[in-house]
């Protein structure tokens, strides 16, 4: 089976329509909520549409931190396959399927979509083909690519990096040291938020600065406000 974990903070308008999306998909999953202490209203927003909700749903809370909740997710997921999906993000309904039959080869642990933006102009069309340029080569995934994963590696691995951001692209280095990662051919389509309240320009500048910082190791606390 596998377990979808969703990381949440302060996301009370992108929980319905997830959660509407995730009733669409075929197969057998959970989904388990992990909320980092909001304050707007998003634990109660989920408690009001659960009913709509036919499949095997976990909410948890634990401290303010991307990687601290995915990690406790994982210690509450039963799956043997995890599913690392953003709340702002839709997947195709055969998911579940596409992943399991992906992983059935044990020489692949994991992998990720093929990531792309509800809304698209040519500054955003063209991060996306750069992305996914990117993705093909290097075998990377951020976050909203929908990053999925092999229990038993992910807990060799010891889980997520608990540092300031970009600890999906740590995940991704471990994993390739146990096994082969792949991107399924369909598209994950995620909202283009941060860019627009953020200025798309800028974001894609402090993302580049970054990757760059972490490659040396050195995550700067001014750029976290851009992964949260």
């Amino acid at each position: 089976m596998i377990s979808i974990v969703t990381p949440l903070l302060n996301e009370k308008n992108y929980v319905k329509p997830f959660l509407e999306n995730l009733k669409l998909l075929y197969g057998n999953f959970e989904l388990i909520l992990v909320d980092g202490g909001s304050s707007d209203g998003t634990v109660q927003e989920i408690e009001n549409n659960l009913h709509k909700f036919p499949k095997n749903v976990k909410l948890f809370k634990t401290e303010r931190g991307r990687a601290n909740q995915m990690n406790k997710g994982v210690e509450e997921a039963i799956g043997n396959i995890l599913l690392f999906l953003h709340v702002d993000s839709s997947i195709p309904n055969d998911s579940i399927g596409l992943i399991e039959k992906n992983i059935l080869d044990r020489k692949i642990v994991g992998g990720a979509f093929i990531h792309k933006f509800s809304n698209e102009d040519v500054f955003l069309r063209f991060l996306n083909t750069f992305g996914y340029l990117r993705s093909s080569i290097s075998k990377i995934f951020f976050g909203d690519y929908g990053i999925f994963l092999r229990k038993d590696i992910f807990q060799k691995i010891g889980g997520y990096d608990n540092i300031l951001f970009l600890e999906d692209v740590e995940l991704c280095r471990k994993a390739k040291r146990y096994g082969k990662l792949i991107q399924i051919k369909r598209n994950i389509i995620t909202s283009p938020r941060r860019f627009i309240k953020e200025g798309k320009l800028k974001l894609t500048i402090a993302f580049v600065l970054a990757n760059i910082m972490n490659y040396l190791d050195f995550r700067p606390k001014f750029l976290l406000r851009y992964f949260v």
